[in-house]
C-alpha cells in the first residue's frame, strides 16, 4: 500500500495535492518520449504509453476503478483489461529503466533510429571501430577534411598500408618503403589525433585516450625486395602487417590476383605460392605480423590459409558472388568458408562495387551473407556507405546483431587475431634463407654481384 503523504511533503510539493472528490491517489504521468533513456535502451511503442511508478521507482497498479481517469460510460471489463495491459507494460518498462535491457530485446522500428544511433555511438566509445581500408592523405599533413571524416565516422583505429608502385619492384621499392614509413611517422607526429601503435594493448590505450590508433603495414610483398632481412628491418620500424601482394603485382614468391584479361605474366614467376614464399610467411608468423592475403591469386590464397601458423587477414574485400570488380578484392565462397579453420578475418569494403556506390541495404545483405558463410567471429569492416553509425544502427534492427556481435564486427575480431599473432611471436625458428637465384635471375640487374 502506498504511504499517505505527510504535511511536510504536501507543503514542499503543492502540485501533487489531490482533488477533494478523489478517493484514490493520483500519480503524475510522464510521456515516454520525454524520458531521457540510457543509450542502450530504446523507447517502447510510439511513445504514447505512460509510466506509473511510486516514489521509489517501483511500478504500482490498482484494479479498482479510478474516478480521476475513467469515464463513467466505460465498461468495467474493458477498463480492467486496459489496466492489466498497462500494468504489465509499466512493470516491464520500469525494470528496463532500472537495470537496462539487452539490445536483442529492444523494439526494432524505423521510428527508433535516433535511439539506435545513440546506442551505436556509445558502443563505439567502449570498443574501437577499426577501419580496414583507410586511405592516407596525399600531402604531408592531415588536413581538416581528413580529421573531420575520421571523427564523423567514429573511427577508433585504422590500418595504414605503406603503398609502393608495382613498377618499383627490382628497382627502388625498398627505399620507397622506408620513405613511406618515415612520412607516416612525421604526419602522425604533427597531430594529437592519431598515434602509431605496435600492439593490441597500445591500440586499446590510444582509444581510451581519445586518439585514433594507426597500425602501419606494407601494401605488397614487392616492397620487401625478396629478403627476410628487409622484412625484419621493416618490423623493427613499426610495420605490423604485410599484404603479400598488391593487385596484379606478382612477386617471385607469390602470385597476385589478375583482373585484366590482357595482363602478361612472366614465364619464370610462380602461379601460386612457392617454397620461398613459405619462408617469408613463417618469418612473418615468427615476428608477430599480420599476414594480409586479399590480393593473392585464388591458388595462393588457399595455400597461405592452409600453411599459415597464425590467423590471416583480408582487407578491402567483398564476396565474389556479390561483387566481381576489377579494382576490388573479390573472395570466393570456398575461401571464406576456410576462415573458421584458420581463425582469420575478412574486412568488407561496403562503399562500392567497382564504379557503383552501394546502399545501406546492400551493405547489410553482404554482411549477413559473409556471416552465414564464415561466421560472426571472422568478419569486420573496411568501409561503409554514408557512415558507419548509420550502417550499424540499421544492422542493429536485426535481432541476431546484439551487443557482443556488433563489437566483434566493428573491431573485436581484428583485435582477437592481432593478439593471437602476438602470442606466437618468437615461438618459431628464425629463417635466414635467401631466394634461389634462378627465381630472380632475369630481374637481378640492380643487385650487387655476390662474391
Amino acid at each position: 500500500m502506498n504511504p499517505v503523504p505527510n504535511r511536510e511533503f504536501l507543503e514542499v510539493h503543492p502540485l501533487h495535492q489531490h482533488q477533494p472528490h478523489c478517493k484514490q491517489q493520483c500519480f503524475v504521468f510522464t510521456e515516454i518520449a520525454d524520458i531521457e533513456l540510457p543509450a542502450e535502451i530504446t523507447k517502447f511503442g510510439g511513445g504514447n504509453e505512460k509510466i506509473r511508478c511510486s516514489n521509489g521507482g517501483i511500478p504500482t497498479y490498482s484494479s479498482k476503478k479510478d474516478s480521476c481517469s475513467e469515464s463513467s460510460g466505460e465498461r468495467p471489463e474493458r477498463s480492467r483489461g486496459r489496466k492489466i495491459l498497462m500494468g504489465v507494460g509499466v512493470v516491464l518498462l520500469c525494470i528496463a529503466m532500472a537495470g537496462g535491457i539487452p539490445l536483442a530485446l529492444q523494439l526494432r522500428s524505423s521510428s527508433l533510429l535516433e535511439a539506435r544511433l545513440a546506442f551505436i555511438r556509445r558502443l563505439l566509445t567502449e570498443s574501437p571501430l577499426i577501419e580496414g581500408s583507410w586511405k592516407p592523405p596525399s600531402t604531408m599533413s592531415l588536413n581538416s577534411s581528413n580529421l573531420f571524416e575520421v571523427r564523423q565516422n567514429h573511427i577508433g583505429a585504422v590500418l595504414w598500408p605503406i603503398a609502393v608502385p608495382c613498377g618499383a619492384q627490382y628497382l627502388d621499392a625498398v627505399q620507397l618503403t622506408l620513405e613511406g614509413i618515415d612520412r607516416a611517422r612525421r604526419i602522425t607526429a604533427a597531430t594529437d589525433l592519431m598515434h602509431i601503435v605496435e600492439s593490441a594493448d597500445e591500440m586499446e590505450q590510444s582509444h581510451l585516450q581519445g586518439e585514433v590508433a594507426v597500425l602501419m603495414g606494407i601494401s605488397g610483398g614487392h616492397a620487401l625486395g625478396t629478403s627476410t632481412a628487409v622484412l625484419r628491418s621493416i618490423y623493427l620500424l613499426g610495420a605490423r602487417f604485410v599484404s603479400i601482394t598488391s593487385l596484379e603485382c606478382t612477386t617471385p614468391w607469390a602470385a597476385a590476383a589478375i583482373r585484366r584479361p590482357d595482363y602478361l605474366v612472366e614465364e619464370n614467376v610462380t602461379n601460386s605460392f612457392n617454397k620461398f614464399g613459405q619462408t617469408m610467411l613463417f618469418e612473418m608468423n615468427r615476428l608477430g605480423m599480420l599476414v594480409e592475403i586479399s590480393m593473392l591469386s585464388e591458388a595462393a590464397m588457399l595455400a597461405v590459409i592452409k600453411t599459415a601458423k597464425a590467423p590471416v587477414l583480408l582487407t578491402n574485400a567483398t564476396p565474389l558472388s556479390m561483387c566481381n570488380s576489377s579494382n576490388t578484392a573479390s573472395i570466393p565462397d570456398h575461401v571464406l568458408s576456410l576462415l573458421p579453420e584458420n581463425g582469420g578475418v575478412i574486412l568488407l569494403n561496403l562503399e562500392r562495387c567497382g564504379d557503383r556506390t552501394l546502399g545501406v541495404r546492400e551493405a547489410i545483405t553482404a554482411i549477413n551473407y559473409v556471416r552465414k558463410v564464415a561466421g560472426v567471429d571472422h568478419i569486420g569492416l573496411g568501409g561503409a556507405p554514408k557512415s558507419y553509425s548509420l550502417l550499424l544502427a540499421e544492422l542493429a534492427r536485426d535481432r541476431v546483431w546484439g551487443n557482443a556481435a556488433i563489437k566483434k564486427l566493428v573491431g573485436g575480431n581484428v583485435m582477437r587475431i592481432l593478439r593471437e599473432v602476438e602470442a606466437l611471436k618468437d615461438r618459431r625458428t628464425l629463417y635466414e634463407e635467401w631466394i634461389p637465384h634462378e627465381s630472380i635471375e632475369s630481374n637481378s640487374y640492380c643487385r650487387y654481384p655476390e662474391s
